[in-house]
């Protein structure tokens, strides 16, 4: 059953008959978005929040544990709910075919579009309407950051795997965790690897304003110059800047460099590429510079960005090529739902393995989120496909297996590297 709440000019509607049922599906059919997410295309004065899994009178006769996805389907971040989407369905269809010591994880999806207030407001809806044991995402963290004060609150874990910043785990949160590498994690071993491995010897960071981008250039400028590295220069950007011109102008105009650290969402990485490459400034536009990065733009980016992202080394969080049996029997499934050409990201791979973690918390007894909490600060070494998890007191995954490097091959392909 589908359970739509309506708010119209303070007047309240509520659609549960059969008739409003199919009323509304028949009209959703028409706005179904490409993400998979329902998107009733409403007045700007109607609110609506739309119920993914059964109503909670009906799951109250059977056990289960109720899952919130904080996610966003719209805004410059949407591609990240609509992956996080395909690998959380993916783990619950198969976790759901013979459930977990009796219990059945049920899912509700929230938009909540990558920014603070509207990941504050999902946050909201989903604990007023679906009242989750544990809830997962948020992608962006200046939206994760917005969430967790929310949840905190309601003694709800949050289950990270896209947020970097380390505000995240070190502000004091109980009901925080992440099983992605922070931003001092994973750039205190990429500024390492650009001064040793890659003989870099100076940088230029381009990072978004944000607290991930900056926590990330922060860290790679502290890093990189206790190897022995300089710091060219530093330009930040707002996530609305759709011109990179004038950026790799002034790029270009730095002279040579070795490394170019880039921080930002994959619409804008992909311009800004292109933009490099263009000023001859990149490998991929006949320059010197390799751009650099932590885990930031999903498998299928290369093709995007054409090019100019020939000799992009970088950290990702999933590698598909990786041989360990997890990692193949995941892929294989995903081709299997999903199409034989779809190869999944870490995004994908992200979502699926928070279902992981929440599932071998349940099998060890958790039942409600006190206890969900206290399952997982146990875990050691818990295998995932994108590596071990092991949550240290403050809820940061404390096993780097999570990290991995590639790198863009002429053919736009992926070269791992075993670093």
């Amino acid at each position: 059953m589908i359970c739509v709440s309506v708010n119209i000019d303070t007047k309240f509607f509520k659609l549960n008959t059969a008739l409003g049922e199919k009323m509304l599906m028949q009209y959703a059919a028409k706005k179904i978005t490409k993400s998979g997410f329902l998107s009733l295309i409403l007045p700007s004065l109607i609110t609506y929040t739309l119920l993914t899994t059964s109503p909670i009178s009906s799951q109250a006769q059977e056990k289960v544990i109720r899952i919130g996805a904080l996610l966003p389907a719209s805004g410059g971040g949407a591609y990240f709910g609509v992956m996080g989407k395909q690998g959380a369905d993916l783990a619950l269809e198969q976790i759901n075919k013979t459930g977990v010591n009796g219990y059945k994880l049920v899912i509700n999806y929230e938009d909540s579009q990558c920014q603070p207030l509207p990941a504050t407001n999902a946050a909201k809806r989903i604990l007023e309407n679906f009242k989750p044991h544990v809830v997962i995402g948020e992608e962006c963290s200046d939206a994760t950051l917005a969430a967790i004060s929310v949840l905190e609150d309601a003694k709800v874990p949050l289950l990270n795997a896209g947020s970097a910043t380390v505000k995240f785990t070190e502000s004091g949160y109980k009901y925080a965790f992440r099983i992605f590498p922070d931003a001092r994690q994973q750039t205190d071993s990429l500024a390492t690897n650009a001064a040793k491995r890659m003989n870099a010897k100076n940088a230029i960071l381009l990072n978004e304003k944000t607290n991930a981008g900056i926590d990330i250039a922060d860290t790679f400028e502290k890093t990189f110059s206790a190897n022995g590295g300089k710091i060219l220069g530093r330009l930040e950007f707002a996530r609305d800047v759709n011109d990179f011109t004038a950026i790799a102008t002034k790029v270009a105009s730095m002279g040579n460099v070795d490394v170019l650290l880039i921080s930002a969402l994959e619409g804008q990485t992909v311009k800004l590429f292109q933009a490099l490459a263009q000023a001859g400034v990149t490998k991929g536009g006949g320059g010197k510079a390799i751009p650099i990065a932590t885990i930031w733009v999903p498998w299928g980016f290369d093709q995007k960005a054409g090019k100019a992202a020939v000799g992009y080394t970088r950290i990702s969080q999933f590698d598909p090529n990786e041989t360990r049996p997890i990692v193949q029997n995941f892929v294989k499934a995903f081709k299997a739902k999903y199409g034989a050409d779809a190869v999944p990201t870490h995004i994908n791979a992200h979502a699926y393995d928070q279902i992981l973690i929440i599932a071998e918390a349940v099998k060890k007894g958790a039942t409600d989120s006190e206890s969900i909490k206290n399952e997982f600060l146990k875990m050691k070494d818990v295998e995932v496909t994108t590596g071990k998890i092991t949550f240290g007191p403050n809820g940061q995954n404390q096993n780097m297996s999570v990290i991995h490097y590639v790198e863009t091959n002429p053919d736009l392909s992926w070269k791992t590297l075993n670093w």
